[in-house]
């Protein structure tokens, strides 16, 4: 940022109804699967028990309902006849856990097969947070505060690095939903994701990329542009840069994030969420920009947080 104090590889964008099978009493019925609404990234489907007959009939456990954000799928639960049931075969995004089974005797399902998002587990709910320092007092219109820690050159680094799984000498396609404040950047070289046509948002008088996402490149080598904070996923292998927050121009704005994007990664490879800047201040959220589901920025500053949607192998 400078002085002055006013104010998807490719990449892809944009990514159970409980019910009972009536038996006539004394024959075998199966409970039904239990039903499962859909849940948040990274959250566990609420599966609803399926209801057995009654009668002297056996009943199978309701199969597990499928996970769709990246966590286990529980098996409904089946209330059944007098006879011995078994419960049945659960399946979802991690490891499905198997219906119970009949009342008398019934055995527990086997646990549903691993799934892909596990491989990318380590990766979600990642953030990093560059918050205003202590002595930050003005957080009017286009007003920047200062990093809270600086590097030895006088910029700031805020960096986090996991490793994922997976299966040694698989590519896997990872799609994660990326959301923060941000200031703009520009970044030069990289190959600019957009839509057909390209999609576009107008802000304090300018027209600004609606999703700033750019493959590879670099920071521009102006004189100022660099003093704008280049947020950055970075995976070791195979080996490539994506910048988060790529506006094409700079200046004293701030922007709300919310978009998902897919990346290839390899199995046990490292993947770092950073941000660089090169000066100590940075453009406040003057905006006081808020997201459902997240906490937001920290005393008027910035942050990236991204969640695992999906991962399969490429």
């Amino acid at each position: 940022m400078n002085t002055k104090l006013i104010a998807l590889s490719a990449a892809t964008f944009w990514t159970l109804a409980c019910g009972s099978d009536p038996t006539p009493s004394g024959g075998a019925g199966a409970g039904a699967a239990g039903a499962a609404s859909l849940p948040m990234a990274g959250q566990a489907p609420v599966v609803t028990a399926g209801s057995g007959n009654a009668g002297g009939g056996a009943s199978g456990g309701g199969a597990g309902a499928p996970s769709v954000g990246g966590a286990a799928a529980t098996g409904g639960a089946s209330s059944g006849g007098t006879g011995a049931g078994s419960g049945g075969t659960g399946s979802g995004g991690l490891s499905g856990a198997g219906g119970n089974g009949g009342l008398a005797g019934g055995s527990g399902g086997s646990g549903g097969t691993t799934g892909g998002s596990d491989v990318a587990k380590a990766l979600d709910g990642v953030r990093v947070d560059d918050a205003c320092s202590a002595d930050s007092t003005d957080f009017t219109a286009m007003a920047v505060c200062h990093h809270v820690m600086l590097t030895s050159s006088g910029g700031s680094k805020y960096a986090k690095q996991v490793t994922i799984a997976g299966t040694a000498g698989t590519t896997y396609d990872v799609t994660l939903r990326i959301r923060g404040v941000v200031e703009p950047t520009k970044i030069t070289g990289g190959m600019q994701v957009e839509k057909t046509p390209p999609e576009t948002i107008s802000y304090l008088g300018k027209t600004w990329r609606k999703v700033p996402y750019t493959i590879g490149g670099a920071a521009s080598s102006s004189t100022t542009d660099p003093d704008y904070t280049q947020w950055r996923i970075g995976v070791a292998s195979p080996k490539q840069d994506y910048f988060l927050n790529d506006y094409q121009q700079t200046g004293h704005y701030i922007f709300k994030l919310d978009y998902q994007v897919t990346i290839q990664m390899a199995a046990n490879t490292t993947v770092t969420l950073d941000a660089v800047d090169r000066n100590e201040r940075q453009i406040v959220n003057w905006e006081k920009y808020a997201l459902d589901g997240i906490p937001g920025s920290m005393n008027y500053g910035q942050f990236i947080q991204i969640n695992v949607i999906s991962a399969q192998p490429h």
